[in-house]
């Protein structure tokens, strides 16, 4: 196969990749600075319920959180529905002054986003707006203003914007836990990130030579496919996102189990480039590994990112591997941190292979609720 010089097809979203490992602790830093002075205690000491959510990349970080609520706050209700359904479906009393609404987006600026504060101010609720800019519609909208105060960087496709808002929303998990239990949950938090951000970036040229020589050998693939399980389909959603907004191509995501019930039919599997995300003590491993061996009886070419190799994993076919680091088995819930990277690199290597420019040389601005 023709050998490229990886040089030629640097690209804005692997920069951004890594830009994530010097963001991780500054960021972290700048979200504990604001979140410790925003709430009463007495309002955190009542909350029975949390409703987060966002449009496109912030429903995705506001979803895949819901495993770092579980681990503190179990006895509070956490719900991530979409955009839509919280704006326009999403029961709620008429009055619930101990729910928490939290409109998620850097920008402030979609419309659905302060429609779903306004929602939540209509019924009482105490509102947030996570988002970078003071002056958005949603900063005004919300009763209280979580300022992600990001460092300045590149944000075109948005995976640096998906960190600032998924490690901020773990990062209120962990606070709301400490103040009701008396407990300094965000310095142990700060520490497992730590370290899971070494491990992780410890593989990133290795991750990155071998995404680059992926996109080289799918150059002539018609259709991609995220596999994921738990966490992990979340991180898989935003990956189809970022295939989708940088090289235009068909993306489809889905868990192992539907892919046995639905889309292991979809043919000709010479077409289909299959990405597939296995965490190896996840509980649903072994179900993954048997979708793994489906995807290449069907013919298909095979990438899995794991913290083992297939056969460690018990995959009996051939396949491409790929690391990547995971947490802790106790801190799995960290995982929506760092997941997505490996795959969103090939994402943007494959843009540049084909030619194709990201969003396809533009935005369609006006079938976005941007704006009021």
């Amino acid at each position: 196969m023709l050998k490229w010089n990886k040089i030629y097809f640097d690209n804005g979203l692997r920069h951004q990749c890594f830009d994530v490992e010097p963001l991780s602790l500054e960021q972290f830093d700048r979200s504990v600075a604001v979140i410790r002075d925003l709430f009463p205690q007495e309002f955190i000491l009542r909350c029975k319920r949390i409703v987060a959510s966002g449009c496109g990349d912030s429903f995705l970080a506001a979803i895949s959180v819901k495993g770092a609520f579980e681990r503190y706050l179990p006895e509070v209700a956490y719900e991530a529905p979409t955009g839509i359904e919280t704006g326009r479906y999403l029961p709620f009393e008429d009055q619930e002054p101990d729910t928490l609404v939290v409109g998620i987006s850097v920008s402030g600026g979609p419309a659905r986003v302060k429609e779903i504060l306004e929602r939540g101010n209509k019924h009482g609720c105490a509102t947030a707006a996570l988002t970078d800019n003071p002056e958005s519609p949603a900063a005004k909208t919300a009763k209280y203003f979580y300022y992600c105060n990001s460092p300045k960087g590149d944000n075109v496709a948005g995976l640096r914007t998906y960190y600032v808002s998924t490690v901020a929303m773990m990062i209120l998990a962990a606070h709301f836990a400490g103040v009701r239990q008396g407990k300094d949950y965000l310095s142990e938090l700060r520490g497992q990130i730590e370290a899971y951000r070494d491990a992780f970036f410890a593989k990133k040229k290795e991750m990155d030579n071998i995404v680059f020589d992926v996109a080289n050998r799918w150059r002539e693939k018609k259709f991609f496919e995220v596999v994921g399980d738990g966490p992990l389909y979340w991180a898989g959603r935003f990956i189809s996102a970022k295939v989708v907004e940088t090289s235009g191509d068909v993306c489809s995501v889905i868990d192992s189990e539907n892919y046995m019930h639905v889309n292991g039919i979809m043919y000709p599997g010479e077409n289909i480039g299959e990405m597939d995300l296995v965490c190896s003590y996840d509980e649903n491993a072994s179900r993954i590994v048997k979708t793994i061996d489906a995807q290449i009886e069907g013919h298909r070419d095979v990438l899995v990112f794991s913290d083992k190799t297939p056969k460690e994993l018990g995959v009996q076919g051939e396949c491409l591997y790929c690391p990547m680091p995971v947490p802790q088995k106790e801190w799995a819930f960290l995982l929506p941190l760092y997941a997505y990277i490996p795959a969103s690199i090939l994402a943007g290597y494959r843009s540049r292979t084909i030619g194709e420019p990201f969003f396809r040389g533009g935005v369609n601005i006006g079938a976005m609720t941007l704006g009021n």
